[in-house]
């Protein structure tokens, strides 16, 4: 993003991670841990919707036409239509209404096509080898159904693994939240105990108190 300019005196402002090539400069991975956010993709991939939303984009090689609202052709997406995203402000919430594009995860949408879960755009072209690995690693990949199946199978695969990972946090939140309440428990029960132990020693200091009394009654008689 360009560089606004202020008076010639003051210091430049500090500049945020953002390529002004309408692409990210950064991976997922430098971005901040956000719990909340996990936890909604958590629910979303072992609790899927029936259907995805947001609006798909169509493969360049296929016939098939746009639909307003529902598909379209990544050359028909004007560049500025686009939202400027600051890397700061990622992962964004999954109900944040600049997420409107299909990804591959039934009921997560993205702000970009092609773009992260996290919202914002995908990597630079330039930066991204993962095409080239991708290709590399696949050598029977010779035509464009090929690459179709080799990149559907990919995204199965990932969406497993997205499973599995989220079914073993869903698993650690659920014994941490077991772990908690037992803790609970432990400080309700030592209460419970502080304020019975309270009430002997009153009830023990009340009857001293009064045998006293009786003691000086008797001897003041």
């Amino acid at each position: 993003m360009a560089m606004k300019h202020g008076d010639q005196g003051a210091p430049s402002p500090p500049q945020e991670n953002k390529s002004s090539s309408g692409y990210a400069s950064y991976v997922p991975h430098d971005l901040k841990y956000d719990a909340a956010f996990e936890d909604a993709v958590m629910r979303i991939a072992l609790a899927p919707p029936a259907a995805s939303d947001g609006i798909r984009i169509i493969p360049e090689d296929s016939p098939e036409q746009p639909v307003e609202g529902t598909s379209i052709r990544s050359q028909d997406i004007a560049p500025q239509s686009l939202p400027e995203i600051a890397e700061t402000d990622l992962p964004l919430p999954l109900d944040d209404a600049r997420r409107i594009y299909a990804s591959a995860i039934p009921g997560v949408k993205l702000t970009h096509p092609g773009g992260y879960l996290e919202g914002g755009p995908g990597l630079d072209p330039d930066m991204d080898t993962f095409p080239e690995d991708f290709l590399n690693n696949r050598s029977h990949v010779r035509t464009s159904a090929d690459l179709r199946a080799a990149v559907d199978k990919e995204v199965e695969e990932n969406m497993l693994d997205l499973r599995e990972r989220m079914r073993k946090r869903e698993q650690a939140i659920k014994e941490n939240e077991e772990v908690e309440k037992k803790l609970q428990e432990l400080v309700l029960q030592h209460a419970m105990e502080l304020k019975v132990h309270k009430k002997l020693a009153d009830d023990r200091r009340a009857k001293k108190e009064a045998k006293e009394r009786r003691r000086a009654g008797r001897e003041g008689g």
